[in-house]
Protein backbone atom coordinates (compact mmCIF):
# COMPACT_ATOMS: atom_id res chain seq x y z
CA UNK A 1 0.00 0.00 0.00
CA UNK A 2 3.14 2.44 0.11
CA UNK A 3 3.56 2.90 -3.38
CA UNK A 4 -0.50 3.35 -4.14
CA UNK A 5 0.10 5.89 -1.38
CA UNK A 6 3.55 7.81 -2.75
CA UNK A 7 2.01 7.76 -6.21
CA UNK A 8 -1.52 9.46 -5.25
CA UNK A 9 0.79 12.43 -3.13
CA UNK A 10 2.82 12.53 -6.26
CA UNK A 11 -0.47 13.45 -8.27
CA UNK A 12 -1.75 16.11 -5.76
CA UNK A 13 0.45 19.28 -4.46
CA UNK A 14 -1.33 19.37 -1.03
CA UNK A 15 -0.17 17.32 1.56
CA UNK A 16 -2.55 14.51 2.99
CA UNK A 17 -1.64 13.20 6.65
CA UNK A 18 -0.57 9.40 5.98
CA UNK A 19 -3.55 8.64 8.40
CA UNK A 20 -6.12 10.12 6.22
CA UNK A 21 -4.84 8.56 3.27
CA UNK A 22 -4.85 4.90 5.12
CA UNK A 23 -8.60 5.90 5.98
CA UNK A 24 -9.37 6.92 2.03
CA UNK A 25 -7.36 3.54 0.95
CA UNK A 26 -8.34 1.43 3.67
CA UNK A 27 -11.94 0.19 2.56
CA UNK A 28 -10.36 -0.67 -0.75
CA UNK A 29 -11.47 -3.86 -2.94
CA UNK A 30 -8.37 -5.10 -5.45
CA UNK A 31 -9.75 -5.85 -8.74
CA UNK A 32 -7.46 -7.64 -11.68
CA UNK A 33 -7.90 -6.85 -14.85
CA UNK A 34 -6.44 -9.25 -18.07
CA UNK A 35 -5.73 -6.29 -20.91
CA UNK A 36 -8.69 -5.17 -22.93
CA UNK A 37 -10.94 -6.03 -20.01
CA UNK A 38 -13.16 -3.51 -18.85
CA UNK A 39 -13.42 -2.02 -15.74
CA UNK A 40 -16.16 0.14 -16.13
CA UNK A 41 -18.91 0.24 -18.82
CA UNK A 42 -20.16 2.91 -20.90
CA UNK A 43 -23.89 3.58 -20.54
CA UNK A 44 -24.42 2.54 -17.22
CA UNK A 45 -24.26 4.05 -13.99
CA UNK A 46 -20.84 3.68 -11.62
CA UNK A 47 -20.30 6.10 -8.73
CA UNK A 48 -17.14 4.45 -7.95
CA UNK A 49 -13.83 5.62 -7.35
CA UNK A 50 -11.04 4.08 -8.80
CA UNK A 51 -7.11 4.30 -8.11
CA UNK A 52 -4.97 2.76 -10.45
CA UNK A 53 -1.73 1.02 -8.86
CA UNK A 54 -0.27 -1.31 -11.75
CA UNK A 55 -0.89 -1.53 -15.69
CA UNK A 56 -2.40 0.96 -17.81
CA UNK A 57 -5.89 1.78 -18.42
CA UNK A 58 -7.98 4.10 -20.98
CA UNK A 59 -10.62 5.99 -21.52
CA UNK A 60 -12.29 4.97 -24.51
CA UNK A 61 -16.10 6.43 -26.58
CA UNK A 62 -17.85 5.77 -30.01
CA UNK A 63 -17.79 8.32 -32.54
CA UNK A 64 -20.52 7.03 -34.86
CA UNK A 65 -18.82 3.49 -35.50
CA UNK A 66 -15.76 4.77 -34.36
CA UNK A 67 -14.48 3.74 -31.32
CA UNK A 68 -11.74 7.14 -29.82
CA UNK A 69 -9.49 6.48 -27.12
CA UNK A 70 -9.56 9.68 -25.19
CA UNK A 71 -6.75 9.46 -22.57
CA UNK A 72 -4.78 6.98 -20.63
CA UNK A 73 -4.40 6.60 -16.53
CA UNK A 74 -1.13 5.51 -15.14
CA UNK A 75 -0.42 4.20 -11.57
CA UNK A 76 -1.55 6.53 -9.24
CA UNK A 77 -4.44 7.93 -11.38
CA UNK A 78 -7.87 8.33 -9.72
CA UNK A 79 -10.53 7.34 -11.93
CA UNK A 80 -14.36 8.77 -11.73
CA UNK A 81 -17.20 8.76 -14.22
CA UNK A 82 -17.91 12.52 -13.03
CA UNK A 83 -21.54 11.69 -15.34
CA UNK A 84 -22.06 9.17 -12.69
CA UNK A 85 -20.43 10.41 -9.69
CA UNK A 86 -21.70 13.36 -10.16
CA UNK A 87 -24.62 13.77 -12.26
CA UNK A 88 -26.12 10.50 -11.85
CA UNK A 89 -26.11 9.76 -15.25
CA UNK A 90 -24.85 6.87 -17.52
CA UNK A 91 -21.22 6.86 -18.13
CA UNK A 92 -20.15 8.24 -21.27
CA UNK A 93 -15.81 7.17 -21.07
CA UNK A 94 -15.47 3.58 -20.95
CA UNK A 95 -12.77 2.50 -19.40
CA UNK A 96 -10.77 -0.54 -19.87
CA UNK A 97 -7.06 -2.08 -19.41
CA UNK A 98 -4.22 -1.59 -22.39
CA UNK A 99 -2.34 -4.34 -20.21
CA UNK A 100 -2.73 -6.55 -17.58
CA UNK A 101 -3.01 -3.91 -14.85
CA UNK A 102 -4.41 -4.02 -10.65
CA UNK A 103 -7.01 -1.50 -9.78
CA UNK A 104 -8.20 -0.07 -6.38
CA UNK A 105 -12.12 0.27 -5.75
CA UNK A 106 -13.51 3.04 -3.52
CA UNK A 107 -16.87 3.66 -3.06
CA UNK A 108 -18.78 6.96 -3.32
CA UNK A 109 -20.07 6.74 0.09
CA UNK A 110 -16.42 5.99 1.55
CA UNK A 111 -15.03 9.35 0.25
CA UNK A 112 -18.55 11.75 0.52
CA UNK A 113 -18.12 10.25 4.42
CA UNK A 114 -13.99 11.35 4.39
CA UNK A 115 -14.80 14.50 2.62
CA UNK A 116 -17.77 15.62 5.52
CA UNK A 117 -15.66 14.24 8.05
CA UNK A 118 -12.19 15.67 7.25
CA UNK A 119 -11.18 19.05 6.32
CA UNK A 120 -7.96 17.76 5.33
CA UNK A 121 -9.21 15.14 3.35
CA UNK A 122 -11.94 17.52 1.33
CA UNK A 123 -9.32 20.15 0.54
CA UNK A 124 -6.92 16.89 -1.05
CA UNK A 125 -9.61 15.87 -3.07
CA UNK A 126 -10.36 19.38 -4.33
CA UNK A 127 -6.91 19.61 -5.28
CA UNK A 128 -7.13 16.30 -6.56
CA UNK A 129 -10.07 17.27 -8.96
CA UNK A 130 -7.86 20.92 -9.71
CA UNK A 131 -4.76 18.95 -11.09
CA UNK A 132 -6.99 16.32 -13.14
CA UNK A 133 -8.09 19.57 -14.67
CA UNK A 134 -4.82 21.20 -15.40
CA UNK A 135 -3.87 17.67 -17.24
CA UNK A 136 -6.63 17.57 -19.52
CA UNK A 137 -5.86 20.62 -20.44
CA UNK A 138 -2.15 19.78 -20.45
CA UNK A 139 -2.51 17.25 -21.91
CA UNK A 140 -3.85 18.82 -25.39
CA UNK A 141 -0.75 21.47 -25.10
CA UNK A 142 1.37 18.44 -24.81
CA UNK A 143 -0.35 16.26 -27.68
CA UNK A 144 -0.75 18.41 -30.62
CA UNK A 145 0.34 19.81 -34.07
CA UNK A 146 0.79 16.72 -36.91
CA UNK A 147 0.82 13.14 -36.37
CA UNK A 148 4.52 13.18 -36.08
CA UNK A 149 4.53 15.69 -33.65
CA UNK A 150 1.59 14.15 -31.40
CA UNK A 151 3.78 10.71 -31.65
CA UNK A 152 6.91 11.84 -30.83
CA UNK A 153 5.11 13.91 -27.61
CA UNK A 154 3.81 10.84 -26.84
CA UNK A 155 7.10 8.80 -26.81
CA UNK A 156 9.28 11.80 -25.22
CA UNK A 157 6.29 12.02 -22.08
CA UNK A 158 4.84 9.08 -21.65
CA UNK A 159 8.01 5.87 -22.64
CA UNK A 160 5.39 3.23 -20.93
CA UNK A 161 2.42 4.23 -22.90
CA UNK A 162 4.72 2.95 -26.04
CA UNK A 163 5.73 0.04 -24.30
CA UNK A 164 2.55 -1.34 -23.40
CA UNK A 165 -0.24 -0.48 -24.83
CA UNK A 166 -1.36 -1.72 -29.06
CA UNK A 167 -0.40 0.52 -32.06
CA UNK A 168 -4.40 0.64 -32.71
CA UNK A 169 -5.23 1.85 -29.39
CA UNK A 170 -2.61 4.89 -29.78
CA UNK A 171 -3.26 5.19 -33.10
CA UNK A 172 -6.84 5.69 -31.92
CA UNK A 173 -5.58 8.00 -29.39
CA UNK A 174 -3.53 10.21 -31.49
CA UNK A 175 -6.50 10.33 -33.97
CA UNK A 176 -4.37 8.49 -37.26
CA UNK A 177 -4.71 4.72 -38.61
CA UNK A 178 -2.66 2.05 -37.09
CA UNK A 179 -1.07 1.39 -40.82
CA UNK A 180 0.41 5.25 -40.25
CA UNK A 181 1.41 4.72 -37.08
CA UNK A 182 3.59 2.06 -38.32
CA UNK A 183 5.14 3.77 -40.90
CA UNK A 184 5.85 6.52 -38.30
CA UNK A 185 7.30 4.58 -36.02
CA UNK A 186 9.56 2.90 -38.62
CA UNK A 187 10.48 6.33 -39.88
CA UNK A 188 11.57 7.66 -36.45
CA UNK A 189 13.22 3.82 -35.68
CA UNK A 190 10.86 3.49 -32.70
CA UNK A 191 11.14 -0.21 -31.46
Amino acid sequence: MENIKELLLKECDYPLPDKIMESFLEPKSEIFLKRNEILVMGGMINTNIYVVEEGILRYTYMDGTREVTFGFALPGTMLISMHSFYGHQPVFYQIEACCTSKVIKISKQHYDKLVAESHDFARWALKMAHGQLYFYERKNHVINGDAKERFLSLVHNRPEIIKNVSLGIIASYLGITQSYLSRLKKQINIK
